[in-house]
């Protein structure tokens, strides 16, 4: 029997993940339910930055990958974690409630990746979309048609990992067959569902593509949302210096010509991740990074998502969460 979660399909009792096995003729989870961290966010921290501006989410992970990162900053929870990894015991309806306690706009499964322990993320996902919550991902993308659908169902918004175009890349640095899954997921997705992409850069190694993937992502959405980020020397790439900041910020001026919504983050200082109006460069949304991932918002100078100086619409999913107001929750927390 095989597993059709990932890409891998896996026959068990063999499983890439080890996190399947086959029981009384149905793949079953054999850790369900069990998350290794949970804590408090904001959208501009997963990172969204074109989704439920300013709001806070829960961000819950588990354990293990189908994929082999060279440069993974989770390592030691996403592909080595054995038995050491110290985990919780939470129910769907218990994950929510805390969801609801910290007045959180909704739920983000990241950490290691969520098809591993899918039926998991589902069942806490369906307990919250009854309750009223949003409920996303992070996901390296080599997931199945079917697997996406099942997602579909109940999530709100993805961040896919777009690691290169290449399949010698994929193989070599990333653990995995190919590209070719995860270029059909984002085209899949880009017009189901609220999307964002992210892009690690391994200088001599993908930084020749930076433009080529803007180019196909402008073919997919013209305002596709596009995170790229420098490599942090981790894992098996520790040794590596880290990429250069001015090259990459360089090629990211260029590609914002291409794809406007194209963003450089994780360093601080960065100008490159405010939005901008693609029409008249007016500062739209100003955002401050402090953080390996993602960014803080400061200021957001829009209103129903037009630009005050020229009125071109900018592609935003969800309202801002201005933290002097409220929507009726008490003690909101934006």
């Amino acid at each position: 029997m095989r597993c059709n979660y990932c890409e891998w399909r896996c026959k068990m009792p063999a499983s890439v993940c080890h996190m399947y096995e086959e029981r009384d003729g149905t793949i079953t989870e054999i850790y369900p339910n069990q998350w290794t961290t949970y804590y408090l966010t904001h959208a501009e921290g997963i990172p969204l930055f074109h989704g439920w501006p300013n709001h806070q989410f829960l961000q819950i992970g588990a354990f293990n990958c189908n994929a082999s990162c060279a440069y993974c900053i989770n390592s030691r929870v996403a592909i080595e974690p054995g038995r050491k990894t110290f985990c919780f015991q939470l129910e769907p309806d218990r994950v929510v409630k805390i969801a609801q306690k910290a007045n959180c706009m909704g739920i983000h499964f990241s950490v290691n990746e969520v098809t591993v322990n899918l039926p998991s993320a589902l069942a806490v996902a369906r307990e919250a979309k009854r309750k009223g919550l949003v409920v996303g991902c992070s996901s390296n993308g080599y997931f199945t048609q079917e697997a996406a659908d099942m997602m579909l169902e109940y999530f709100d918004f993805f961040n896919i990992s777009l690691k290169s175009l290449s399949d010698d890349y994929y193989r070599e640095h990333v653990g995995l067959k190919s590209v070719t899954p995860v270029m059909r997921n984002i085209e899949y997705l880009a017009s189901r569902t609220h999307l964002e992409v992210t892009t690690t850069v391994v200088q001599t190694v993908n930084d020749h593509e930076i433009t080529a993937i803007a180019e196909y992502l402008a073919g997919i959405d013209p305002q596709m949302p596009w995170h790229i980020f420098r490599l942090l020397p981790e894992y098996k790439m520790k040794d590596r210096i880290p990429p250069d900041i001015k090259e990459i910020s360089d090629k990211v001026k260029v590609c914002r010509k291409i794809l406007p919504n194209t963003y450089f983050s994780n360093y601080i200082g960065t100008h490159l991740i405010n939005t901008l109006c693609p029409s008249c460069g007016q500062v739209l949304i100003e955002r401050i990074c402090a953080q390996s991932c993602g960014a803080f918002l400061s200021a957001y100078n829009m209103k129903d998502n037009l630009c005050p100086n020229c009125g071109t619409e900018v592609k935003m999913t969800g309202s801002f969460c201005d933290p002097s107001l409220t929507d009726g929750r008490e003690g909101k927390v934006c």
